[in-house]
Order: structure tokens, then sequence, then C-alpha cells
């Protein structure tokens, strides 16, 4: 299917909603006012008939008005329904639009989350837009929850490759592609889900991080003594009602029963809180995990084993936490503040449950870590499958470790360019030619080529889909010099942090017990020196990383460097140009063999009106 296609069928199912959403909105309104004509009707039918129906017998009015209320609740209950549907046909909308925007790279309709991501030293993250507005993980991030965009980005991240993990998610995205409405479905519930976050509420992790704490011990004897006490508390009242004991005892009984609840009263120390927040993220989850656990996974053996923890036989997933969720709820009855010290005073209420709940800490961690975390999983692979869904014309590289080339590219192009302007290159790396010197004119495309290879690179050992036609590629690992910029803070110039860069480049290179080869991509090598002292050192440095086992791709404007390509056996020049045609420069960013032929620096300064001698 082209992406086109891809394009007509969700513009076609974006009119499919717009028609519900009409039908879903015109049943709201008809439904809110049957609602309010009947509560009308019905307050005046309880008054007029109060006084005829009550003269014949009081009991049939009462079952008037019990049927009315009843009535009333019913379309309540129908209105309340409506309002849900129309809510997700309303997400469902904005989701299939968002579609929309992610194929056409429409930045300002992507919804953006922030994400703090500390890139420090990293390899090649500063490098190749991986995150921030208009990134990699801005375009992919389809994600509702923070802790499932952090699993991406790990992936994305990951400074050395793992052939296993990326092979199997491969195939788990590959399976997710076809499945749109799952996707889809997810999304819708995930958001509705998020509507009932408080920014006070637990998060995830702080709830697994109370539940992972070692249980308190020590509860099963004041337990008892509560016990025995809270009974002959309850029999003493309930004689010196009846006449049969004096007041002195039940008093002595009520006062030894509160005086063990406050010696113990470290071990209910933080029952509510705990309880009322992991009923709230329960409430969120369960609704989730019952879509999960109810679906269907026909034909798709990866992702039906990667959610086998929710298809486990015995107690599924929303039974568990429906009775998690009850349990919590009586364990927060602290909520309640008329109710809860009457309930205390008579029976060891917030006892027995701190007891029942420190009992359940190591069952509900294991489990909600299980479930959350395959949720977590799952919601990252659904963004690269999307990824995949969007761009039919991607594709899943080859992972060749005895293939005869190291790098075989057909149709290679930049994820993050418009697909209307983007020209894409076939590139091909044969041993015994693994350094690429990239000569050309400013605005050629020398940059933009090194980071399509590296971003490439990137999405192939995340186990992602490649801006290719065909990708078969042994496995590096990524580092690049590009983008570096001076530092103000620390003293820096825009050379010496270069060579602070190159200098970290050089130790990748001789990184020991390092599985993979280094592929590393060096921008304008030197820029921010003179013509004589850049040449002398660009010479040294590509005869130096040469030797060194990995491949590279180094970008200058000195055409004197292509001279090396004699002294350098693994040397090979590449070059893109520009033509000029009546006065204008244009730039077809293709890439050729060789050295560049001509600059370009000159013909702009003279275009501009400068001097140029």
């Amino acid at each position: 299917m082209s992406k086109e296609k891809i394009r007509t069928l969700i513009e076609r199912h974006v009119q499919r909603i717009e028609r519900r959403l009409d039908e879903r909105e015109a049943l709201n309104n008809t439904i809110s006012r049957i609602r309010i004509g009947y509560f009308l009707i019905a307050v005046f039918t309880a008054y007029a008939s109060y006084e005829p129906i009550v003269k014949i017998n009081g009991l049939l009015y009462l079952g008037v008005l019990s049927a009315l209320i009843v009535i009333f609740f019913v379309l309540l209950d129908r209105h309340q329904k409506v309002e849900e549907s129309l809510a997700r046909f309303n997400i469902l909308f904005s989701i299939n639009k968002e579609h929309i925007a992610r194929l056409e790279l429409d930045w300002e309709n992507i919804p953006y989350n922030e994400f703090n991501f500390d890139r420090g030293q990293h390899p090649f993250a500063k490098d190749l837009n991986l995150t921030g507005k208009g990134s990699l993980v801005h375009l992919l991030d389809t994600m509702i929850y923070p802790e499932s965009r952090e699993l991406l980005v790990s992936w994305l991240m990951k400074e050395s490759p793992d052939k296993s993990t990326l092979l199997n998610r491969q195939k788990l995205v590959n399976e997710l592609a076809d499945l749109k409405g799952f996707r889809d479905m997810i999304r819708v519930t995930g958001h509705q889900t998020k509507k009932k976050i408080n920014p006070k509420d637990w998060s995830t992790s702080k709830m697994l991080q109370w539940l992972s704490e070692p249980a308190k011990t020590g509860y099963e004897l004041p337990l008892i003594g509560l016990s025995v006490l809270s009974v002959n508390n309850i029999v003493s009242a309930i004689l010196l009602l009846a006449g049969f004991e004096s007041q002195l005892f039940l008093m002595g009984g009520l006062t030894a029963y509160i005086i063990l609840s406050k010696i113990n009263g470290a071990k209910i120390e933080g029952l509510f809180d705990a309880a009322y927040e992991i009923e709230r993220i329960v409430d969120r989850f369960k609704n989730i995990l019952l879509r999960l656990q109810t679906f269907k996974l026909n034909n798709k053996p990866a992702v039906r084993s990667l959610m086998s923890p929710f298809h486990q036989k015995g107690e599924d997933p929303s039974s568990f936490l429906r009775k998690v969720q009850k349990m919590m709820g009586r364990a927060s009855v602290q909520q309640n503040q008329i109710l809860w010290p009457l309930v205390n005073v008579t029976v060891p209420w917030d006892m027995y449950y701190a007891w029942r709940l420190q009992a359940l800490k190591v069952e509900l961690h294991q489990k909600l870590s299980v479930w959350l975390n395959t949720f977590y999983e799952l919601e990252a692979l659904n963004a690269l499958a999307h990824f995949k869904f969007l761009n039919p014309d991607y594709t899943f590289p080859a992972i060749d470790d005895s293939g005869s080339a190291l790098f075989q590219a057909k149709k290679l192009g930049h994820p993050l360019i418009d697909p209307k302007s983007k020209v894409c290159n076939d590139f091909e790396i044969q041993p015994g030619r693994e350094v690429f010197l990239i000569t050309g004119s400013n605005m050629a495309g020398k940059s933009t080529f090194l980071r399509t290879v590296a971003i490439n690179l990137v999405l192939a050992n995340a186990g992602a889909p490649v801006n290719a036609g065909h990708l078969s590629t042994r496995l590096f690992r990524v580092f690049t010099s590009i983008n570096v910029v001076d530092s103000l803070g620390d003293g820096l110039s825009h050379f010496y942090a270069e060579v602070k860069r190159l200098r970290y480049l050089l130790e990748e290179l001789d990184a020991p017990d390092q599985k993979y080869p280094l592929f590393y991509f060096v921008d304008e090598i030197y820029r921010g020196t003179n013509n004589r002292e850049r040449y002398a050192g660009s010479a040294a440095f590509l005869k130096y990383i040469a030797q060194k086992q990995g491949v590279g791709m180094v970008s200058s404007h000195d055409l004197e460097l292509a001279d090396l390509e004699a002294e350098i056996d693994n040397l090979s020049n590449l070059h893109f140009s520009e033509s000029i045609e009546n006065g204008k420069m244009s730039f077809n960013y293709k890439l050729k063999q060789g050295p560049c032929p001509s600059t370009n620096a000159l013909t702009i300064m003279k275009m501009e009106g400068l001097p140029v001698d």
C-alpha cells in the first residue's frame, strides 16, 4: 500500500468518525432534553399525585415515587453512556487527525510531550535531532505514559546494539503495524484513563517503589488482642443495653482497646495514603488491562508471546485488580471522617487492612511490575509500528554479519525531511574501503547525508523500520561529531570543543572489549581553524583513523584532502555538487563518486552582492 493510499484510508476513516460524532451529538442533545423534560414531569407528577394516591394507599405512592426515580436514573445512565461514547469518538477523531499530521510532517499539529534527556557525553544524541520539537521522538511519540516514552528513548539512545533483542523487536513491530484499530483503541483508552490523573497522585514508579519496600511485621499479636477486646466490647455493650452488665466493665474494655491501638499506631501509619493512591492507579489501569486481555491476536505469535502476562491461566489482571481495588477502597475508609472513627472504635479495621496490605505487597508488586512494564513496552512498540504503518515504503534492515558488503542501502532517505522535497541515495560500503571523505559545495547536502546514514543506523539498532527501499548492514556502534558548539560556561571555543569531541571519538575507536566496530560521522572537520592548519590536522586525522577498526564518513570543504585517496588504501572520495543556470544555483542532492570538481563560496558571495576579486 502506498503512502497516498494510507492517507486516503485515514481521511475516509476521519469522515466516518465525523458522521458518528454528529450522530452521537444529536443523540446526546435529545437525551439531555428528554432528561430535563422528564425531571420536570416527574416532579410535577410526584407533587400532584401525592394527596389522591396517599388517600388510597401510602405504599402505592411510594411505589409510584420509586418508579419515577428508577426511570430517571435509567435515563441518567443512558446519558452517561452516550457522553462516554461521544468522548471516545472525539479522542479517536483527534488521533486520526494526528496520523495525517505525522504523514505530512506537520509539526504544529503533532502533539509534543516535553521530555528531558541528559545527553551529556552521549556518542550521537546531540547531532541527530532525536529529542525535542521537530525531532525523531516527536514524530514517533504516540504514547500516553512517560514511562513508555522513556523506554522508546532508551532504545534509540542505546550505545551498543543487541542483535537478538532488535531482531525480536522487528518481529513485534512488523506484526503490530497491521493492527491500526488495536493501536488506536489502546490510545483512546489511555487518553481516557489519563484524564483521571491528578497532579498530586502517585506515579506508577512511586507506587512500585512503595510496594518494593520491606513489609512491616508484628501485626498478628496486636490484631488478636484488639479483636478479643472488640468482641468483648460489643458483647458488653449488648449486655449493658439489656441491663445485665454495668457501664464500668464496658469503659474498661474500650480504654484497653484505645490504648492498645495507640501503642500500635505506627503499624497503620501511611495506610490511608498508600491504599488511596494504589486504588486510583489500579482504577486507571484496569480498563487498559481489560482491553489487552480480551483482544484476540490471531496469527500474531510474537505479540501474543509479549502479551502472555495478560493471558495467564487462573487469575486474570482485571479480576485480580478488581479485588485489589475493593480491598484498597475498604482500607481507605479514612475518606469518610464520620464513619472511620465509628468503625475503628468498634473493630480493628485499619489494623486488619494494614496487615492485609502488607501481606499483599509482594504479590501486588510482582504482578503490577510485569503488567505495567509489558504495557509500557507495548506502547513503545506501537509507536514504532505506527511509524511503519504510515511509511509503507520504509523497510526493516537485514542484519547481515557475513555478507560481502558492510553496509548496503537503496533509496536511503532522512525520515525528518518532507517527502515532497526528500532526495534518496544509494550507498554501499565494501570491506577494504571503510573510510569516506565527502567533499562538496556549501548547502549541497554533505551534512544531511551524514545525518541520514547515522539516523537510519540508530533506527536499525533500535529494531525499527528505516527510511530505505532496502538496507543490509552489519551491526555498528554509532558516533557523531556534527553539531559541535562552543561552550562559554566551560571556556571552550568552537575549535577546542571540536578537538575534545574528536579526542572522544579516538577513545571510542580504541575502546577495549567492544563487540561491534564503530561507525563514525565527522562533519566539516577542524572548521574552526585556518586553512593551513586545518589541512595538516585533517590529513593526519584521516591517516590515523584509517588504521583503526571502524567505518567512517568525514566531510570537508578542503578539496586538497581528496588527494589522500592515493595515500590511504581504504579511503574513498564522494561528493555533492550544484549547478548554476540563468544565474541561479540549484542542488540535486545526489551522491556522486570522486572528489568535488568545484566550490561555490565565491559564487554565493557574488550572488548576494558582496565584493569578489
